[in-house]
């Protein structure tokens, strides 16, 4: 899937910046905090404006899934649309893209088989780290695409859920996991430790601003070998909300090797 030649076509727009100390998750979050426009549902023009020299600008965004993930990769790499392009082959992959690109990569340790995905793919819970991306494949049914992805950041490590929140299952543990991401399905409401930020009022009576915001998604592994089972879309009790990997398939994925942005001065005059 990476490819070395440059798309015409442009559905990302973010300017080029120089690669920062932050990591894509840590925008994402300064972008959430400072938000004073936060639209979702746009795609594919989507942006964001961090803290731009136009004030008139600063903090605006209008974002789903899979582009924010990938403008806040943007922004901490100073990447432009063409090295998106250089390592994925798209300027705007879509979330099933990325989860296929995580499904094919080889786990975290391991040595790559073949193309390079710029991922490593975490098989246990108790490796997650802050950074890594949550990744939802499409699901097709008889008369289509009945669910079509979803990408989230991980911004933090994950928390064993004790004691257990239904849907509870024999020899599994369950662990909260923070992400960022922009969506219109808030994860979870106000009230309690796994809060979204999206989430205004009570849980009961209140509502979601839909866009970019924060919230928990929880995880199931198996309680022996420590291996990702299911999850659920937030941490809240309930009986139904479980997804197995047969129903919603996911992968969680580790940025790997970055290459550097690809220069964008022109050549130096000939001798």
């Amino acid at each position: 899937m990476a490819v070395a030649s440059l798309a015409a076509a442009s559905f990302i727009s973010l300017a080029s910046a120089s690669a920062s100390a932050k990591g894509p998750e840590d925008w994402a979050v300064e972008f959430i905090d400072n938000a004073v426009v936060n639209e979702w549902g746009n795609d594919p023009d989507c942006f964001v404006n961090w803290d731009d020299p136009d004030q008139s600008k600063a903090w605006t965004g209008s974002t789903k899934a899979a582009c924010f993930f990938t403008l806040s990769l943007q922004k901490a790499m100073g990447y432009t649309q063409q090295d998106i392009y250089a390592m994925w082959g798209k300027n705007s992959p879509t979330s099933d893209y990325y989860f296929q690109l995580v499904k094919t990569s080889p786990k975290v340790g391991a040595t790559p088989s073949g193309f390079e995905t710029f991922f490593r793919r975490v098989e246990r819970a108790v490796d997650i780290q802050k950074g890594d991306v949550f990744t939802i494949g499409e699901v097709r049914g008889e008369t289509g695409i009945t669910y079509a992805g979803h990408t989230m950041i991980i911004t933090g490590a994950p928390q064993e859920i004790l004691p257990q929140i239904n849907p509870r299952y024999s020899g599994t543990k369950q662990y909260a996991v923070p992400i960022a991401d922009s969506t219109s399905s808030s994860h979870g409401c106000s009230e309690g430790q796994y809060r979204d930020s999206r989430w205004s009022g009570p849980c009961t009576g209140g509502y979601m601003e839909p866009g970019a915001g924060t919230g928990y998604v929880r995880v199931y592994t198996d309680s022996l070998s420590g291996v990702l089972l299911g999850y659920t879309w937030s941490v809240t009790s309930s009986q139904t909300s479980y997804y197995s990997p047969s129903t919603r398939p996911y992968r969680i994925g580790r940025l790997f090797k970055l290459p550097d942005p690809i220069p964008t001065d022109p050549p130096p005059p000939p001798p």
